[in-house]
Order: structure tokens, then C-alpha cells, then sequence
């Protein structure tokens, strides 16, 4: 009778556990179906993905004392530069997403990872930011202006922060960047190497950037594909752009899980929310490419890509579990 009651209680326990493991499967599995091998997204590139471009500053590339990895980096992001910016060996020639860093990175033979936002006269610009404090010394938030004023604010200017606010210039001026417009990236570009697509959503899911960045994508001819940390954005293209290749941004949650939010955190980094999207291919901190979940996606058929690898040695570690890198600050195998 005991023996009957321990086989029916160990029988109950299997059926919750692969009950479980379905359930998870289910929730990680990614948009593409399960075919024999691994389907490659379309408009996803084995390329190595340039972080905001080929840049010279961001990553510690201010500093005086740079490694010699990172010398050679610059001096490279510079050379490719020759032809179109003069400047000095220690003068920042192309700041993160600018145009001069993304002309580095086309000339050099990388795709491009980009981020984009929306001003406040509703364009669609290129910035990592909510803000300009990091990258230009301005307290403001990017919606908070509209374009023009954005191109009075040059990036990475050595300005400091007066009041609230970096010192403007008139726009214009070849040997300045300023935040560019996606449009004149996708110009500028044209179809040289893919683009990876970041949709920033700083301010929870905002429709009217989703549907502007997705009517200047759908004119451009190159690659590209779409990623995001928010899982609504993915959603989004799910339902009105299925067969745009979606990628869902992660980290894996390290903290302690004794909140709400703290839940929610450890249910993203562990792809819990990717039936939402179904994300055709997960970028994930390079760190955590041997974590559970990631392989489980990877298993179904998920595409992984590693984000940020900084070095050749971060590169060769993450190797074995990612299909593809985006890098700053070195130079990766092409």
C-alpha cells in the first residue's frame, strides 16, 4: 500500500516536472519553426556588429592611457576617417552612434548596431540616451527637443555642463558630429553592411516611434533586422510586421528576487515573456550565454548573439555559446 502511494506521489512529481519543462520550452521557443539544423533569420549577419558604430570615445576611449588594444582600435576608426575628418591623433573624430562612426564601420566591413528615439517634434534620431548628459554634457532629455536644437549640440565637444546645458554650436560644421536623423543613417549606409536596429523604450512602449521606425525601414534596401528590451515592441512588430526579423535584448538577473519588480527582472533575464514576441534571435549578455535558458533557446532553435564583447578574450570565451557578437573597443575577426 506504502509502495503504491510513494509510486503514485514519484508519478505526480515526474508529470509536474516535465508538466514545467514543457511549459518553459513553450514560453522560450522562438518565432522561427524548428527545422533541421539552425535557420539562420533573415537579414541577421554572421558579421560582427560595430556597438553605435565604430566609435572613438565611450568604453574608457577618452582616456589618455589606452591599452594598446584600444590604441589600435582608434588609430583604426581614424584611419578609415582620413579622407573625410582631419584631426589630431587624441581628438575625438567619430562619438557612438554618430554618422562619422557609422562611415568607420561601413569602410572597415562591420555591421552597425544603432539605437534610435524620437525628438520632440517627432523624428526619428539616432542615440542610445534618454538624455545628452554622457555623450554631449547636456542635462536635457532627447524628446524634450526637437531636431534643430538637437544640431546645435555637438557630441562629445569637451563641453561642460553650464546651467543644465553643453555649449551649442552652429550646425554644420564638417568636423562635428551631431545626433543624426535614422533617415540620413539609412542614406549614408545604403546596404554596405546590416544594421541592427535597437528601438529604445525609455518611456514604456511608444507607438508613434514603432510605427515611424518601422515606415523608414520598410523604404531602405539593405539588411536590417529590429531588437529591443522591451517585450511590447516585439509584440508589436509580431502582429504588424511578422516577417521582420525581432530580436529580444536580456540579462540575466543576478539580485535577489523578493519583490515585484525583482520578479519581473528575473522572469526577462530568464526569457519567461518571449511567447510575447517570439524573438527570432536573442542578444544576451555575453556573460550568461551558458545559462538554462539560453540553452533551451538555443536548443529550439534560437538564434544567440553576445552583447557587449569588449576583447579577444571576451570573444573567444563567449565563442561556444553565441552565434554571432556586437563589439566596442577592439577589433574582431571579420
Amino acid at each position: 500500500m506504502m509502495g503504491s502511494k510513494r509510486h503514485s506521489v514519484g508519478k505526480a512529481a515526474l508529470g509536474l516536472g516535465l508538466g514545467t519543462l514543457g511549459a518553459w520550452c513553450w514560453a522560450l521557443a522562438p518565432g522561427l519553426p524548428v527545422v533541421t539544423g539552425r535557420r539562420k533569420p533573415v537579414g541577421l549577419s554572421r558579421k560582427p556588429y560595430a556597438h553605435r558604430g565604430l566609435h572613438d570615445a565611450g568604453s574608457g576611449m577618452e582616456s589618455a592611457e589606452l591599452s594598446p588594444g584600444q590604441e589600435a582600435y582608434r588609430n583604426r576608426v581614424h584611419a578609415c576617417l582620413a579622407a573625410e575628418v582631419q584631426a589630431a591623433d587624441d581628438k575625438v573624430v567619430a562619438p557612438e552612434n554618430s554618422l562619422a562612426a557609422f562611415e568607420a564601420a561601413c569602410k572597415a566591413g562591420y555591421g552597425i548596431e544603432l539605437d534610435v528615439h524620437l525628438s520632440r517634434d517627432g523624428q526619428v534620431v539616432v542615440i542610445h540616451d534618454g538624455d545628452l548628459r554622457r555623450v554631449a554634457g547636456d542635462n536635457r532629455a532627447v524628446a524634450d527637443l526637437t531636431y534643430a536644437e538637437l544640431q546645435r549640440i555637438p557630441l562629445r565637444s569637451g563641453a561642460t555642463v553650464q546651467g543644465g546645458k553643453s555649449a551649442e554650436t552652429s550646425a554644420g560644421s564638417p568636423e562635428v558630429q551631431y545626433v543624426p536623423l535614422l533617415s540620413d543613417v539609412l542614406a549614408l549606409v545604403d546596404g554596405r553592411v546590416p544594421l541592427v536596429v535597437e528601438i529604445k523604450m525609455d518611456r514604456g512602449l511608444d507607438r508613434e516611434l514603432m510605427r515611424k521606425t518601422d515606415a523608414l525601414l520598410s523604404g531602405y534596401q539593405g539588411d536590417y533586422v529590429i531588437e529591443s528590451f522591451n517585450v511590447l515592441a516585439l509584440a508589436w512588430y509580431r502582429k504588424h510586421r511578422p516577417e521582420v526579423t525581432r530580436g529580444q535584448l536580456a540579462v540575466p538577473y543576478r539580485g535577489r528576487v523578493d519583490s515585484p519588480d525583482s520578479a519581473l527582472r528575473w522572469m526577462a533575464g530568464s526569457l519567461l515573456f518571449n511567447w510575447l514576441g517570439r524573438p527570432d534571435f536573442v542578444a544576451y549578455e555575453w556573460h550568461g550565454g551558458h545559462s538554462l535558458p539560453m540553452r533551451i533557446y538555443r536548443f529550439l532553435g534560437g538564434t544567440p548573439v553576445a552583447w557587449t564583447v569588449r576583447s579577444e578574450r571576451a570573444q573567444e570565451e563567449s565563442r561556444p555559446d553565441f552565434d554571432g557578437i556586437i563589439f566596442e573597443s577592439y577589433l574582431p575577426g571579420n
